[in-house]
Protein backbone atom coordinates (compact mmCIF):
# COMPACT_ATOMS: atom_id res chain seq x y z
CA UNK A 1 0.00 0.00 0.00
CA UNK A 2 1.53 3.69 -0.64
CA UNK A 3 2.84 5.85 1.51
CA UNK A 4 0.89 8.98 0.77
CA UNK A 5 -2.67 9.56 -1.28
CA UNK A 6 -3.57 12.58 -3.17
CA UNK A 7 -6.09 14.97 -2.94
CA UNK A 8 -9.15 14.94 -5.49
CA UNK A 9 -7.76 17.79 -7.13
CA UNK A 10 -3.58 16.63 -8.03
CA UNK A 11 -1.45 19.81 -8.28
CA UNK A 12 2.09 20.34 -9.54
CA UNK A 13 3.57 19.60 -5.97
CA UNK A 14 1.85 16.69 -5.46
CA UNK A 15 3.16 14.85 -8.75
CA UNK A 16 6.89 16.29 -7.67
CA UNK A 17 6.50 14.35 -4.53
CA UNK A 18 4.72 11.62 -6.43
CA UNK A 19 8.23 11.37 -9.05
CA UNK A 20 10.66 12.19 -6.28
CA UNK A 21 9.23 8.75 -4.22
CA UNK A 22 9.27 6.61 -7.19
CA UNK A 23 12.90 8.25 -8.52
CA UNK A 24 14.47 7.14 -4.93
CA UNK A 25 12.25 3.69 -5.27
CA UNK A 26 14.09 3.33 -8.92
CA UNK A 27 17.62 4.22 -7.69
CA UNK A 28 16.85 1.51 -4.93
CA UNK A 29 15.92 -1.53 -6.95
CA UNK A 30 18.37 -0.85 -9.75
CA UNK A 31 21.42 -2.01 -7.65
CA UNK A 32 23.13 -4.93 -8.55
CA UNK A 33 22.99 -7.69 -6.80
CA UNK A 34 25.23 -7.17 -3.67
CA UNK A 35 28.09 -9.01 -2.33
CA UNK A 36 26.80 -11.90 -0.16
CA UNK A 37 28.48 -12.77 3.31
CA UNK A 38 31.01 -15.97 2.96
CA UNK A 39 29.43 -19.20 3.16
CA UNK A 40 27.70 -20.33 6.41
CA UNK A 41 28.03 -16.76 8.00
CA UNK A 42 25.33 -15.10 9.85
CA UNK A 43 24.11 -11.82 9.82
CA UNK A 44 26.38 -9.55 12.55
CA UNK A 45 23.58 -8.06 15.26
CA UNK A 46 24.92 -5.54 17.91
CA UNK A 47 22.79 -4.87 20.82
CA UNK A 48 22.26 -1.57 22.93
CA UNK A 49 20.76 -0.76 25.73
CA UNK A 50 19.74 2.83 27.34
CA UNK A 51 18.18 3.78 30.52
CA UNK A 52 17.25 7.38 31.72
CA UNK A 53 15.00 8.99 35.18
CA UNK A 54 14.52 12.29 35.20
CA UNK A 55 12.80 15.11 37.54
CA UNK A 56 11.96 18.66 37.33
CA UNK A 57 11.09 21.77 39.90
CA UNK A 58 9.08 24.16 37.60
CA UNK A 59 7.48 27.36 38.15
CA UNK A 60 5.23 29.09 35.99
CA UNK A 61 4.88 32.99 36.62
CA UNK A 62 1.40 35.03 38.20
CA UNK A 63 2.28 37.95 36.03
CA UNK A 64 0.26 37.77 33.49
CA UNK A 65 -3.74 37.59 34.69
CA UNK A 66 -5.75 34.80 35.06
CA UNK A 67 -4.10 31.30 34.32
CA UNK A 68 -4.32 27.75 35.74
CA UNK A 69 -0.91 26.87 35.17
CA UNK A 70 0.32 29.21 37.66
CA UNK A 71 2.12 27.78 40.64
CA UNK A 72 4.79 25.02 40.84
CA UNK A 73 5.15 21.63 38.81
CA UNK A 74 7.43 19.80 40.35
CA UNK A 75 8.21 15.54 40.04
CA UNK A 76 9.82 12.39 38.89
CA UNK A 77 9.37 11.76 35.37
CA UNK A 78 8.30 8.16 34.19
CA UNK A 79 11.49 6.32 33.36
CA UNK A 80 12.43 5.29 29.93
CA UNK A 81 14.24 2.53 28.33
CA UNK A 82 15.73 1.31 25.22
CA UNK A 83 16.50 -1.54 23.80
CA UNK A 84 18.69 -1.31 19.95
CA UNK A 85 19.55 -4.22 17.77
CA UNK A 86 21.73 -3.20 14.49
CA UNK A 87 21.62 -5.78 12.26
CA UNK A 88 24.34 -6.23 9.31
CA UNK A 89 22.54 -8.56 6.65
CA UNK A 90 25.36 -8.75 4.37
CA UNK A 91 28.27 -6.65 2.53
CA UNK A 92 25.35 -4.06 1.41
CA UNK A 93 22.29 -4.33 3.37
CA UNK A 94 22.07 -3.36 7.17
CA UNK A 95 19.34 -2.24 9.54
CA UNK A 96 18.50 -0.44 12.76
CA UNK A 97 15.58 -1.31 15.35
CA UNK A 98 14.78 0.59 18.61
CA UNK A 99 11.83 -1.10 20.87
CA UNK A 100 11.53 2.07 23.58
CA UNK A 101 9.03 3.11 26.34
CA UNK A 102 9.49 6.47 26.08
CA UNK A 103 6.67 8.28 27.95
CA UNK A 104 7.51 11.74 26.94
CA UNK A 105 7.42 10.46 22.71
CA UNK A 106 4.06 10.17 20.39
CA UNK A 107 2.15 10.49 23.08
CA UNK A 108 2.81 7.84 25.12
CA UNK A 109 2.23 8.03 29.07
CA UNK A 110 2.24 4.24 29.93
CA UNK A 111 5.18 1.93 29.88
CA UNK A 112 4.55 -0.12 26.88
CA UNK A 113 7.54 -0.81 24.28
CA UNK A 114 6.95 0.21 20.82
CA UNK A 115 8.61 0.38 17.46
CA UNK A 116 9.76 3.65 18.34
CA UNK A 117 12.40 3.71 15.09
CA UNK A 118 13.43 1.51 12.42
CA UNK A 119 15.57 2.22 9.06
CA UNK A 120 16.41 -0.13 6.26
CA UNK A 121 19.61 0.37 4.48
CA UNK A 122 20.83 -0.76 0.95
CA UNK A 123 24.42 0.48 0.29
CA UNK A 124 23.99 1.60 -3.63
CA UNK A 125 27.92 3.16 -4.51
CA UNK A 126 29.97 3.47 -1.80
CA UNK A 127 28.82 7.16 -1.61
CA UNK A 128 25.45 6.76 -1.40
CA UNK A 129 22.75 4.91 0.42
CA UNK A 130 18.91 4.60 0.29
CA UNK A 131 17.17 4.30 3.51
CA UNK A 132 13.83 3.06 4.31
CA UNK A 133 11.48 2.54 7.46
CA UNK A 134 11.15 5.88 9.88
CA UNK A 135 14.02 7.62 8.53
CA UNK A 136 15.00 10.58 10.95
CA UNK A 137 12.92 14.21 9.13
CA UNK A 138 14.45 17.64 10.08
CA UNK A 139 16.79 19.93 9.05
CA UNK A 140 19.15 19.65 11.86
CA UNK A 141 22.85 18.85 10.48
CA UNK A 142 24.52 18.91 13.57
CA UNK A 143 23.20 19.29 16.85
CA UNK A 144 22.64 16.72 19.90
CA UNK A 145 18.85 16.02 20.48
CA UNK A 146 17.69 13.99 23.28
CA UNK A 147 14.78 11.68 22.23
CA UNK A 148 13.66 9.55 24.94
CA UNK A 149 16.22 7.45 26.53
CA UNK A 150 18.96 8.33 23.92
CA UNK A 151 19.98 12.08 25.89
CA UNK A 152 23.78 11.95 25.89
CA UNK A 153 24.41 13.51 22.90
CA UNK A 154 22.43 16.68 23.90
CA UNK A 155 24.85 18.55 27.03
CA UNK A 156 21.65 19.56 28.23
CA UNK A 157 18.51 17.91 29.64
CA UNK A 158 15.98 19.87 27.12
CA UNK A 159 16.38 20.87 23.46
CA UNK A 160 15.54 23.95 22.37
CA UNK A 161 12.54 25.43 21.80
CA UNK A 162 11.96 25.14 18.21
CA UNK A 163 14.22 22.16 17.45
CA UNK A 164 12.03 20.94 14.32
CA UNK A 165 13.19 16.59 14.03
CA UNK A 166 11.02 13.82 14.38
CA UNK A 167 10.81 10.63 12.79
CA UNK A 168 8.15 9.23 9.93
CA UNK A 169 7.66 6.51 7.48
CA UNK A 170 8.90 7.39 3.84
CA UNK A 171 12.14 7.06 2.10
CA UNK A 172 15.54 8.70 1.97
CA UNK A 173 18.68 9.33 0.07
CA UNK A 174 21.81 9.78 1.59
CA UNK A 175 25.02 10.61 0.28
CA UNK A 176 28.41 10.69 1.93
CA UNK A 177 31.72 12.11 0.04
CA UNK A 178 34.99 13.08 1.69
CA UNK A 179 33.91 17.08 2.43
CA UNK A 180 30.36 16.66 1.65
CA UNK A 181 27.31 15.26 2.55
CA UNK A 182 23.62 15.73 1.23
CA UNK A 183 20.12 13.69 1.95
CA UNK A 184 16.98 13.89 0.57
CA UNK A 185 13.45 12.77 2.37
CA UNK A 186 10.19 11.58 1.38
CA UNK A 187 7.64 11.02 3.78
CA UNK A 188 4.34 11.84 5.60
CA UNK A 189 4.01 10.67 9.28
CA UNK A 190 4.67 8.43 12.29
CA UNK A 191 1.41 6.96 12.89
CA UNK A 192 -0.02 6.61 9.66
CA UNK A 193 -4.05 5.72 9.70
CA UNK A 194 -5.39 4.11 6.55
CA UNK A 195 -8.90 2.85 8.66
CA UNK A 196 -10.42 6.57 8.34
CA UNK A 197 -11.27 9.34 6.59
CA UNK A 198 -7.90 11.81 7.61
CA UNK A 199 -5.95 10.43 4.63
CA UNK A 200 -8.10 12.68 2.45
CA UNK A 201 -7.94 15.73 4.51
CA UNK A 202 -4.04 14.97 4.93
CA UNK A 203 -3.28 14.28 1.23
CA UNK A 204 -0.10 14.99 0.08
CA UNK A 205 3.63 14.10 1.34
CA UNK A 206 6.76 15.97 2.74
CA UNK A 207 9.72 16.59 0.75
CA UNK A 208 12.64 17.49 2.48
CA UNK A 209 16.59 18.81 1.03
CA UNK A 210 19.41 19.48 2.70
CA UNK A 211 23.39 19.73 2.57
CA UNK A 212 26.41 19.73 4.46
CA UNK A 213 30.17 20.50 4.50
CA UNK A 214 31.95 18.88 6.42
CA UNK A 215 35.90 19.32 4.93
CA UNK A 216 37.52 21.14 7.99
CA UNK A 217 38.33 19.43 11.36
CA UNK A 218 37.09 22.58 12.93
CA UNK A 219 34.39 24.27 10.89
CA UNK A 220 31.71 22.26 9.64
CA UNK A 221 28.49 23.95 7.89
CA UNK A 222 25.11 22.67 6.50
CA UNK A 223 21.65 24.04 5.18
CA UNK A 224 18.25 23.07 4.03
CA UNK A 225 14.63 23.43 2.96
CA UNK A 226 11.73 21.21 3.13
CA UNK A 227 7.80 21.55 1.78
CA UNK A 228 4.46 19.67 1.63
CA UNK A 229 2.45 18.56 -1.12
CA UNK A 230 -1.09 18.16 -0.86
CA UNK A 231 -2.82 19.73 2.42
CA UNK A 232 0.18 17.96 4.55
CA UNK A 233 -0.35 15.83 7.23
CA UNK A 234 -1.00 16.31 11.19
CA UNK A 235 2.73 17.78 12.90
CA UNK A 236 3.70 15.52 15.25
CA UNK A 237 3.08 17.39 18.41
CA UNK A 238 1.57 20.81 18.07
CA UNK A 239 -1.72 21.37 19.71
CA UNK A 240 -3.34 22.73 16.51
CA UNK A 241 -5.46 21.01 13.96
CA UNK A 242 -3.04 22.41 11.31
CA UNK A 243 -1.72 20.56 8.41
CA UNK A 244 1.66 20.75 7.18
CA UNK A 245 5.35 19.61 7.41
CA UNK A 246 5.22 16.41 10.12
CA UNK A 247 8.11 17.78 11.84
CA UNK A 248 7.45 21.18 12.32
CA UNK A 249 6.49 20.82 15.99
CA UNK A 250 9.17 18.98 16.81
CA UNK A 251 9.22 15.33 18.86
CA UNK A 252 8.54 16.34 22.33
CA UNK A 253 10.19 17.91 25.03
CA UNK A 254 11.86 16.79 29.11
CA UNK A 255 10.08 19.43 30.88
CA UNK A 256 6.45 19.20 31.80
CA UNK A 257 4.06 21.78 31.65
CA UNK A 258 0.32 21.41 31.20
CA UNK A 259 -1.47 23.77 28.56
CA UNK A 260 -4.95 25.63 27.17
CA UNK A 261 -4.10 23.70 24.22
CA UNK A 262 -5.09 19.95 23.86
CA UNK A 263 -1.44 19.16 23.12
CA UNK A 264 -0.07 16.49 25.65
CA UNK A 265 2.16 18.15 28.74
CA UNK A 266 5.30 17.11 27.11
CA UNK A 267 4.38 19.10 24.01
CA UNK A 268 3.02 22.66 25.61
CA UNK A 269 7.01 24.48 25.81
CA UNK A 270 7.96 23.75 21.93
CA UNK A 271 6.55 26.72 19.91
CA UNK A 272 3.92 26.13 17.70
CA UNK A 273 5.85 26.70 14.55
CA UNK A 274 4.56 27.61 11.07
CA UNK A 275 4.45 24.14 8.98
CA UNK A 276 4.17 24.97 5.84
CA UNK A 277 7.28 26.01 4.16
CA UNK A 278 10.88 25.54 6.29
CA UNK A 279 14.28 26.62 5.42
CA UNK A 280 17.27 26.15 8.00
CA UNK A 281 21.05 27.14 8.14
CA UNK A 282 23.59 25.63 10.87
CA UNK A 283 27.33 25.90 11.69
CA UNK A 284 29.25 23.58 14.52
CA UNK A 285 32.96 24.94 15.60
CA UNK A 286 34.61 22.59 17.85
CA UNK A 287 38.25 24.88 18.71
CA UNK A 288 39.94 22.95 21.03
CA UNK A 289 37.59 21.91 24.05
CA UNK A 290 34.66 23.89 22.55
CA UNK A 291 32.22 22.90 21.22
CA UNK A 292 29.83 25.58 19.67
CA UNK A 293 26.53 25.48 17.72
CA UNK A 294 25.06 27.60 16.02
CA UNK A 295 21.75 28.01 13.64
CA UNK A 296 19.28 30.48 12.20
CA UNK A 297 15.64 29.35 10.40
CA UNK A 298 12.47 30.69 8.73
CA UNK A 299 9.15 29.37 8.73
CA UNK A 300 5.86 29.92 7.20
CA UNK A 301 1.95 28.68 6.72
CA UNK A 302 -0.55 30.32 4.56
CA UNK A 303 -3.82 30.04 5.43
CA UNK A 304 -3.62 30.02 9.08
CA UNK A 305 -6.28 30.05 12.06
CA UNK A 306 -4.88 29.93 15.27
CA UNK A 307 -6.03 27.04 17.46
CA UNK A 308 -9.02 26.47 19.70
CA UNK A 309 -9.22 24.10 22.68
CA UNK A 310 -12.29 22.04 22.76
CA UNK A 311 -13.01 23.04 26.21
CA UNK A 312 -15.48 25.79 26.99
CA UNK A 313 -12.55 28.51 27.19
CA UNK A 314 -11.39 28.98 23.82
CA UNK A 315 -7.84 29.23 23.65
CA UNK A 316 -7.60 31.95 21.57
CA UNK A 317 -9.54 34.63 22.68
CA UNK A 318 -9.33 36.54 19.62
CA UNK A 319 -7.25 35.39 16.26
CA UNK A 320 -5.84 37.50 14.59
CA UNK A 321 -4.89 35.41 12.04
CA UNK A 322 -7.90 34.43 10.46
CA UNK A 323 -6.94 33.34 7.26
CA UNK A 324 -3.81 35.16 6.52
CA UNK A 325 -0.32 34.23 6.44
CA UNK A 326 1.80 32.97 9.28
CA UNK A 327 6.03 33.23 9.43
CA UNK A 328 8.11 33.04 12.14
CA UNK A 329 12.13 33.40 12.42
CA UNK A 330 13.95 31.57 14.90
CA UNK A 331 17.58 30.48 15.54
CA UNK A 332 19.94 29.52 18.49
CA UNK A 333 23.75 29.43 19.89
CA UNK A 334 24.93 26.72 22.08
CA UNK A 335 28.51 25.82 24.46
CA UNK A 336 29.84 23.13 25.25
CA UNK A 337 33.42 23.71 27.03
CA UNK A 338 34.83 20.27 28.08
CA UNK A 339 37.39 20.59 31.19
CA UNK A 340 38.06 16.96 31.35
CA UNK A 341 36.85 13.42 29.22
CA UNK A 342 34.19 13.55 32.95
CA UNK A 343 33.10 17.21 33.04
CA UNK A 344 31.94 20.04 30.64
CA UNK A 345 29.78 23.13 31.13
CA UNK A 346 26.93 24.31 28.76
CA UNK A 347 24.72 26.66 27.63
CA UNK A 348 21.86 27.35 25.00
CA UNK A 349 20.39 30.21 23.82
CA UNK A 350 17.44 29.94 21.77
CA UNK A 351 14.91 32.47 20.20
CA UNK A 352 11.57 32.21 18.15
CA UNK A 353 9.60 35.31 16.71
CA UNK A 354 6.50 35.98 15.28
CA UNK A 355 6.86 37.39 11.70
CA UNK A 356 3.64 38.11 10.49
CA UNK A 357 1.51 41.21 9.77
CA UNK A 358 -1.61 40.16 11.80
CA UNK A 359 0.36 40.32 15.31
CA UNK A 360 2.36 43.66 14.23
CA UNK A 361 0.01 45.22 17.03
CA UNK A 362 1.24 43.25 19.73
CA UNK A 363 3.94 44.28 21.90
CA UNK A 364 4.68 40.49 22.90
CA UNK A 365 5.32 38.45 19.87
CA UNK A 366 8.62 36.17 20.52
CA UNK A 367 10.19 33.49 22.79
CA UNK A 368 13.64 32.96 24.20
CA UNK A 369 14.93 30.15 26.24
CA UNK A 370 17.93 30.49 28.18
CA UNK A 371 19.58 27.06 29.03
CA UNK A 372 22.61 26.82 31.33
CA UNK A 373 23.85 23.45 32.61
CA UNK A 374 26.46 20.58 33.34
CA UNK A 375 27.45 16.55 32.87
CA UNK A 376 29.51 14.72 35.02
CA UNK A 377 30.24 11.38 34.02
CA UNK A 378 29.93 9.07 37.30
CA UNK A 379 31.33 6.31 36.17
CA UNK A 380 31.90 4.98 32.26
CA UNK A 381 28.42 5.12 30.45
CA UNK A 382 26.82 6.64 33.22
CA UNK A 383 26.04 10.58 32.79
CA UNK A 384 24.48 13.14 35.57
CA UNK A 385 23.19 16.24 34.00
CA UNK A 386 21.76 19.28 36.30
CA UNK A 387 19.99 22.28 34.39
CA UNK A 388 18.93 25.46 34.49
CA UNK A 389 16.04 27.10 32.27
CA UNK A 390 14.29 30.44 31.74
CA UNK A 391 11.87 30.38 29.23
CA UNK A 392 9.93 34.03 28.38
CA UNK A 393 6.41 33.98 26.34
CA UNK A 394 3.24 35.40 26.07
CA UNK A 395 0.79 34.01 23.75
CA UNK A 396 -2.30 34.62 22.68
CA UNK A 397 -4.19 32.43 25.03
CA UNK A 398 -3.61 35.71 27.40
CA UNK A 399 -5.53 37.19 24.44
CA UNK A 400 -2.11 39.25 23.10
CA UNK A 401 0.96 38.01 21.99
CA UNK A 402 1.26 35.36 19.41
CA UNK A 403 0.27 32.01 18.24
CA UNK A 404 3.89 30.70 18.58
CA UNK A 405 3.31 30.43 22.53
CA UNK A 406 1.25 27.27 23.67
CA UNK A 407 1.95 28.14 27.54
CA UNK A 408 1.35 31.62 27.67
CA UNK A 409 3.60 32.50 30.68
CA UNK A 410 6.94 33.10 31.57
CA UNK A 411 8.47 29.83 33.33
CA UNK A 412 11.76 28.43 35.25
CA UNK A 413 13.17 25.89 37.18
CA UNK A 414 16.00 23.62 37.56
CA UNK A 415 15.78 19.62 35.72
CA UNK A 416 18.12 16.83 36.49
CA UNK A 417 18.67 13.59 34.84
CA UNK A 418 20.72 10.34 35.07
CA UNK A 419 20.79 8.48 31.95
CA UNK A 420 23.06 5.18 31.65
CA UNK A 421 24.12 4.17 28.12
CA UNK A 422 25.95 0.32 27.19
Amino acid sequence: MSIFTTSNTPNPLQYLGTGLFALLLMAATAVPAQAQMDDGELPKIDFSANLMQSAQFLSVDEDQGETALAGNWSGFHQVRAGLTSSIQFSENVSGLLMIQAEPNDFGQNGFSPAVDFAILDLQLTDNLTFRTGTPVTGLMNFRGFSDGPITQGNPLIGNSLADMITAAHGVKLIGGFNSFGFDLTVNRSFLEDFTNGNLVASSGVNVIGKFRFTGSEIFKFGAGGAFHTGKGVLPNSCGADTRGLVFACGDRENYNLASKTTASNSTNTHANMPAGTIVHADAKVTPGSADIDAWVGYATESDYSAPVDTASVPYIKNDPYNGSTYSALFGGLGLKYSFSDSFYLAGRFTHASDQSDAVSDFDNTSMNRIQLGFGYNVYEKALFKLEYVNQSETGLAQGSGTALSQIGDNWSGVTAELSFNF
